[in-house]
Protein backbone atom coordinates (compact mmCIF):
# COMPACT_ATOMS: atom_id res chain seq x y z
CA UNK A 1 0.00 0.00 0.00
CA UNK A 2 1.27 3.23 -1.19
CA UNK A 3 1.73 5.85 1.98
CA UNK A 4 0.75 9.64 2.05
CA UNK A 5 3.35 11.96 2.15
CA UNK A 6 3.81 13.12 6.00
CA UNK A 7 4.02 16.48 7.11
CA UNK A 8 7.48 17.74 8.70
CA UNK A 9 6.98 18.86 12.17
CA UNK A 10 6.27 22.35 10.52
CA UNK A 11 3.95 20.94 8.46
CA UNK A 12 3.48 20.62 4.57
CA UNK A 13 3.90 23.79 2.28
CA UNK A 14 1.26 25.05 0.23
CA UNK A 15 2.00 23.59 -3.24
CA UNK A 16 2.13 20.32 -1.28
CA UNK A 17 -1.24 21.04 0.36
CA UNK A 18 -2.89 21.49 -3.20
CA UNK A 19 -1.80 18.28 -4.51
CA UNK A 20 -2.62 16.17 -1.67
CA UNK A 21 -5.86 17.76 -1.37
CA UNK A 22 -6.83 18.97 -4.97
CA UNK A 23 -7.83 22.20 -3.55
CA UNK A 24 -6.02 25.56 -5.70
CA UNK A 25 -4.05 27.43 -3.85
CA UNK A 26 -5.92 30.36 -4.50
CA UNK A 27 -9.13 28.85 -2.89
CA UNK A 28 -6.80 27.70 0.19
CA UNK A 29 -5.55 31.08 0.41
CA UNK A 30 -9.29 33.16 0.02
CA UNK A 31 -10.74 30.43 3.07
CA UNK A 32 -7.83 31.38 5.06
CA UNK A 33 -9.34 35.33 4.71
CA UNK A 34 -12.69 34.60 4.67
CA UNK A 35 -13.39 31.51 7.09
CA UNK A 36 -10.44 31.93 9.16
CA UNK A 37 -9.36 28.21 8.17
CA UNK A 38 -7.26 26.71 7.43
CA UNK A 39 -4.85 28.63 9.68
CA UNK A 40 -1.19 27.80 8.41
CA UNK A 41 2.04 27.89 10.80
CA UNK A 42 4.20 30.52 9.24
CA UNK A 43 8.06 29.29 8.59
CA UNK A 44 11.18 31.59 8.86
CA UNK A 45 11.01 32.69 5.41
CA UNK A 46 7.00 33.69 6.08
CA UNK A 47 5.55 30.80 4.00
CA UNK A 48 2.65 29.16 5.01
CA UNK A 49 3.25 25.32 6.52
CA UNK A 50 -0.24 23.57 7.28
CA UNK A 51 -0.20 20.70 10.10
CA UNK A 52 -1.07 17.11 9.40
CA UNK A 53 -4.73 17.68 10.78
CA UNK A 54 -5.49 20.81 8.46
CA UNK A 55 -4.53 18.43 4.93
CA UNK A 56 -6.78 15.72 6.82
CA UNK A 57 -9.44 18.39 7.05
CA UNK A 58 -9.08 19.64 3.83
CA UNK A 59 -8.88 16.45 2.26
CA UNK A 60 -12.43 15.44 3.87
CA UNK A 61 -13.69 19.03 2.53
CA UNK A 62 -12.47 18.62 -1.12
CA UNK A 63 -14.37 14.73 -1.20
CA UNK A 64 -17.52 16.55 0.34
CA UNK A 65 -17.24 19.34 -2.01
CA UNK A 66 -17.33 16.52 -4.53
CA UNK A 67 -20.78 15.88 -2.89
CA UNK A 68 -22.42 19.35 -3.43
CA UNK A 69 -21.79 20.60 -0.23
CA UNK A 70 -20.68 24.12 0.23
CA UNK A 71 -17.05 25.14 1.80
CA UNK A 72 -18.70 28.16 4.40
CA UNK A 73 -20.42 25.48 5.94
CA UNK A 74 -17.54 22.63 5.65
CA UNK A 75 -15.14 24.29 7.00
CA UNK A 76 -16.63 25.45 10.42
CA UNK A 77 -16.77 21.43 11.42
CA UNK A 78 -14.53 19.24 13.07
CA UNK A 79 -12.46 16.25 11.63
CA UNK A 80 -14.85 14.03 13.66
CA UNK A 81 -17.89 15.65 11.94
CA UNK A 82 -16.71 15.72 8.32
CA UNK A 83 -15.99 12.58 8.42
CA UNK A 84 -19.44 11.85 9.79
CA UNK A 85 -20.78 13.52 7.21
CA UNK A 86 -18.80 11.92 4.50
CA UNK A 87 -19.87 8.26 5.75
CA UNK A 88 -23.53 9.48 5.66
CA UNK A 89 -23.51 10.68 2.00
CA UNK A 90 -20.86 8.50 0.51
CA UNK A 91 -20.71 5.50 1.92
CA UNK A 92 -18.64 3.09 1.59
CA UNK A 93 -18.10 1.79 -2.11
CA UNK A 94 -19.18 -1.75 -3.01
CA UNK A 95 -16.89 -2.48 -5.78
CA UNK A 96 -17.49 -4.13 -8.81
CA UNK A 97 -15.55 -7.63 -9.89
CA UNK A 98 -14.31 -5.80 -13.17
CA UNK A 99 -12.84 -2.95 -10.64
CA UNK A 100 -11.67 -4.59 -8.06
CA UNK A 101 -7.93 -4.77 -8.72
CA UNK A 102 -7.87 -0.74 -10.11
CA UNK A 103 -6.42 0.12 -6.94
CA UNK A 104 -3.67 -2.66 -6.51
CA UNK A 105 -2.28 -2.20 -10.29
CA UNK A 106 -1.93 1.79 -9.46
CA UNK A 107 -0.06 1.43 -6.40
CA UNK A 108 2.38 -0.58 -8.71
CA UNK A 109 3.56 2.86 -9.91
CA UNK A 110 3.64 0.51 -13.21
CA UNK A 111 2.40 2.80 -15.94
CA UNK A 112 1.98 -0.04 -18.85
CA UNK A 113 0.07 -2.17 -16.31
CA UNK A 114 -2.36 0.16 -15.71
CA UNK A 115 -2.78 0.73 -19.13
CA UNK A 116 -2.83 -2.74 -19.86
CA UNK A 117 -5.92 -2.95 -16.99
CA UNK A 118 -7.99 -0.07 -18.80
CA UNK A 119 -7.31 -1.54 -22.31
CA UNK A 120 -8.64 -5.07 -20.92
CA UNK A 121 -11.58 -3.83 -19.17
CA UNK A 122 -12.52 -1.09 -22.41
CA UNK A 123 -12.03 -4.48 -24.93
CA UNK A 124 -14.38 -6.73 -23.20
CA UNK A 125 -17.26 -3.99 -22.18
CA UNK A 126 -17.10 -1.96 -25.18
CA UNK A 127 -16.21 1.90 -25.38
CA UNK A 128 -19.72 2.84 -24.74
CA UNK A 129 -20.06 0.50 -21.47
CA UNK A 130 -16.57 1.32 -20.49
CA UNK A 131 -17.74 5.28 -20.60
CA UNK A 132 -21.20 4.91 -18.59
CA UNK A 133 -21.13 2.15 -16.65
CA UNK A 134 -17.32 1.71 -15.91
CA UNK A 135 -15.54 4.61 -15.09
CA UNK A 136 -18.26 6.54 -13.10
CA UNK A 137 -17.41 3.63 -10.39
CA UNK A 138 -13.64 3.68 -10.89
CA UNK A 139 -13.34 7.40 -10.82
CA UNK A 140 -15.15 7.05 -7.30
CA UNK A 141 -12.95 4.00 -6.27
CA UNK A 142 -9.74 6.05 -7.32
CA UNK A 143 -11.21 9.00 -5.26
CA UNK A 144 -11.94 7.50 -2.19
CA UNK A 145 -8.62 5.15 -1.94
CA UNK A 146 -6.90 9.21 -2.28
CA UNK A 147 -9.29 10.26 0.32
CA UNK A 148 -8.20 7.93 2.59
CA UNK A 149 -4.57 8.17 1.61
CA UNK A 150 -4.33 4.61 0.06
CA UNK A 151 -3.19 6.58 -3.40
CA UNK A 152 -1.24 9.34 -3.53
CA UNK A 153 -1.63 11.99 -5.79
CA UNK A 154 0.61 11.05 -8.57
CA UNK A 155 -1.17 7.97 -8.69
CA UNK A 156 -4.32 9.47 -9.41
CA UNK A 157 -2.50 11.83 -12.21
CA UNK A 158 -0.97 8.56 -13.61
CA UNK A 159 -5.42 7.07 -13.68
CA UNK A 160 -6.46 9.96 -15.08
CA UNK A 161 -3.75 9.92 -17.94
CA UNK A 162 -4.38 6.45 -18.81
CA UNK A 163 -7.91 6.52 -18.77
CA UNK A 164 -7.19 9.68 -21.26
CA UNK A 165 -4.88 7.25 -23.43
CA UNK A 166 -7.08 4.57 -24.03
CA UNK A 167 -10.64 6.20 -24.43
CA UNK A 168 -8.11 8.51 -27.42
CA UNK A 169 -7.19 5.14 -29.09
CA UNK A 170 -10.32 4.03 -28.61
CA UNK A 171 -11.91 7.08 -30.86
CA UNK A 172 -9.27 6.91 -33.56
CA UNK A 173 -11.12 4.21 -35.06
CA UNK A 174 -14.35 5.43 -34.41
CA UNK A 175 -15.92 6.85 -38.07
CA UNK A 176 -16.00 10.37 -38.19
CA UNK A 177 -19.52 11.60 -37.13
CA UNK A 178 -22.18 13.30 -39.25
CA UNK A 179 -21.95 16.99 -40.09
CA UNK A 180 -24.93 17.74 -37.75
CA UNK A 181 -25.25 18.21 -34.90
CA UNK A 182 -21.30 19.88 -34.71
CA UNK A 183 -20.55 19.74 -30.92
CA UNK A 184 -17.20 22.12 -29.71
CA UNK A 185 -16.63 20.94 -26.24
CA UNK A 186 -14.20 22.92 -24.22
CA UNK A 187 -14.03 24.43 -20.37
CA UNK A 188 -14.13 27.65 -18.98
CA UNK A 189 -11.00 29.46 -18.08
CA UNK A 190 -9.86 28.08 -14.36
CA UNK A 191 -11.49 24.91 -15.56
CA UNK A 192 -8.33 22.39 -15.78
CA UNK A 193 -10.13 19.19 -15.88
CA UNK A 194 -10.93 17.53 -18.73
CA UNK A 195 -11.88 13.62 -18.36
CA UNK A 196 -15.47 14.27 -18.09
CA UNK A 197 -15.56 16.35 -20.74
CA UNK A 198 -13.45 13.43 -22.61
CA UNK A 199 -16.15 10.92 -21.52
CA UNK A 200 -19.00 13.06 -22.86
CA UNK A 201 -16.46 13.38 -26.57
CA UNK A 202 -16.67 9.66 -26.55
CA UNK A 203 -20.70 9.25 -26.15
CA UNK A 204 -21.50 11.83 -28.74
CA UNK A 205 -18.64 10.48 -31.59
CA UNK A 206 -20.39 6.64 -31.03
CA UNK A 207 -23.92 8.61 -31.67
CA UNK A 208 -22.95 9.72 -34.50
CA UNK A 209 -22.04 13.62 -33.66
CA UNK A 210 -19.13 15.65 -35.70
CA UNK A 211 -17.25 16.55 -32.58
CA UNK A 212 -14.24 19.37 -32.03
CA UNK A 213 -12.39 18.87 -29.23
CA UNK A 214 -10.74 22.48 -27.81
CA UNK A 215 -8.98 21.41 -24.56
CA UNK A 216 -9.69 23.14 -21.27
CA UNK A 217 -9.57 26.88 -20.09
CA UNK A 218 -11.02 28.91 -23.31
CA UNK A 219 -11.24 32.47 -22.91
CA UNK A 220 -15.56 33.08 -23.18
CA UNK A 221 -14.69 35.25 -26.28
CA UNK A 222 -12.38 32.71 -28.08
CA UNK A 223 -15.56 30.44 -27.40
CA UNK A 224 -17.87 32.29 -28.75
CA UNK A 225 -15.27 33.33 -32.04
CA UNK A 226 -14.89 29.66 -32.40
CA UNK A 227 -18.04 28.74 -32.22
CA UNK A 228 -19.12 31.13 -35.30
CA UNK A 229 -16.40 30.31 -37.54
CA UNK A 230 -17.42 26.57 -37.34
CA UNK A 231 -20.77 27.15 -37.18
CA UNK A 232 -20.98 24.32 -34.31
CA UNK A 233 -24.89 23.56 -33.46
CA UNK A 234 -24.05 22.77 -29.36
CA UNK A 235 -21.23 24.10 -27.07
CA UNK A 236 -20.69 21.67 -24.09
CA UNK A 237 -18.69 22.91 -21.27
CA UNK A 238 -17.80 21.08 -18.06
CA UNK A 239 -17.34 22.38 -14.51
CA UNK A 240 -15.43 20.08 -11.95
CA UNK A 241 -16.20 20.81 -8.18
CA UNK A 242 -13.09 22.36 -8.08
CA UNK A 243 -13.62 25.06 -10.33
CA UNK A 244 -13.23 28.29 -8.93
CA UNK A 245 -15.60 30.73 -10.88
CA UNK A 246 -19.18 30.67 -10.61
CA UNK A 247 -20.89 28.33 -13.54
CA UNK A 248 -24.26 30.22 -13.68
CA UNK A 249 -22.35 33.47 -13.78
CA UNK A 250 -20.43 32.31 -17.09
CA UNK A 251 -23.37 31.07 -18.72
CA UNK A 252 -25.11 33.99 -18.20
CA UNK A 253 -22.49 36.00 -19.93
CA UNK A 254 -21.68 33.22 -22.78
CA UNK A 255 -25.12 32.34 -23.87
CA UNK A 256 -26.16 35.73 -25.19
CA UNK A 257 -23.13 35.95 -27.37
CA UNK A 258 -23.34 32.62 -29.02
CA UNK A 259 -24.99 32.35 -32.21
CA UNK A 260 -28.46 32.13 -32.69
CA UNK A 261 -29.16 28.62 -33.33
CA UNK A 262 -26.02 27.45 -30.63
CA UNK A 263 -27.34 25.41 -28.08
CA UNK A 264 -25.34 25.24 -24.98
CA UNK A 265 -25.15 21.77 -22.96
CA UNK A 266 -23.24 21.95 -19.50
CA UNK A 267 -22.58 19.19 -16.47
CA UNK A 268 -20.23 18.16 -13.90
CA UNK A 269 -20.03 18.57 -10.10
CA UNK A 270 -19.76 22.35 -10.54
CA UNK A 271 -23.11 22.51 -11.92
CA UNK A 272 -24.67 21.05 -8.72
CA UNK A 273 -25.68 24.56 -7.59
CA UNK A 274 -26.83 26.21 -10.79
CA UNK A 275 -30.35 26.46 -10.41
CA UNK A 276 -32.70 27.09 -13.50
CA UNK A 277 -30.25 27.36 -16.33
CA UNK A 278 -30.59 30.85 -18.44
CA UNK A 279 -32.23 30.39 -21.70
CA UNK A 280 -30.51 28.05 -24.39
CA UNK A 281 -28.41 26.33 -21.61
CA UNK A 282 -29.08 22.77 -20.88
CA UNK A 283 -27.79 21.30 -17.44
CA UNK A 284 -27.21 17.23 -18.50
CA UNK A 285 -26.79 15.95 -14.87
CA UNK A 286 -26.59 12.13 -16.26
CA UNK A 287 -24.48 11.06 -19.04
CA UNK A 288 -26.99 8.60 -20.30
CA UNK A 289 -29.08 11.34 -21.03
CA UNK A 290 -26.92 12.56 -24.14
CA UNK A 291 -28.60 10.12 -26.73
CA UNK A 292 -31.56 11.43 -25.90
CA UNK A 293 -30.76 15.38 -25.90
CA UNK A 294 -28.64 14.37 -29.49
CA UNK A 295 -32.42 12.64 -30.66
CA UNK A 296 -34.70 15.74 -29.56
CA UNK A 297 -32.24 17.86 -31.30
CA UNK A 298 -32.41 16.06 -34.34
CA UNK A 299 -36.38 16.18 -34.30
CA UNK A 300 -36.19 19.59 -34.00
CA UNK A 301 -33.17 20.90 -36.79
Amino acid sequence: MSVAPTPTPAGLPIAAVERETGIPKDLLRMWERRYGFPQPERDAAGDRQYSAEEVLKLRLISRLLNLGFRPGKLVRLDTAALQALTTAHAPPLEVPANCNRLVAVLQGHAATAVREYLRHQLLEQGLRRFVLEFLPLANRLVGDAWLCGELQVHEEHLYSEEVTRVIRESLATVPAGRQSPRVMLTTCPGEQHVLGLLMVEALLRLHGCDTIAFGAQMPLSDIVRAAGKHAVDVVVLSFSSSYQGNAATELAQLSPQLPAQTQLWVGGDGCRQLGSPPPRVCHVRELSALDELVDTWLRHA
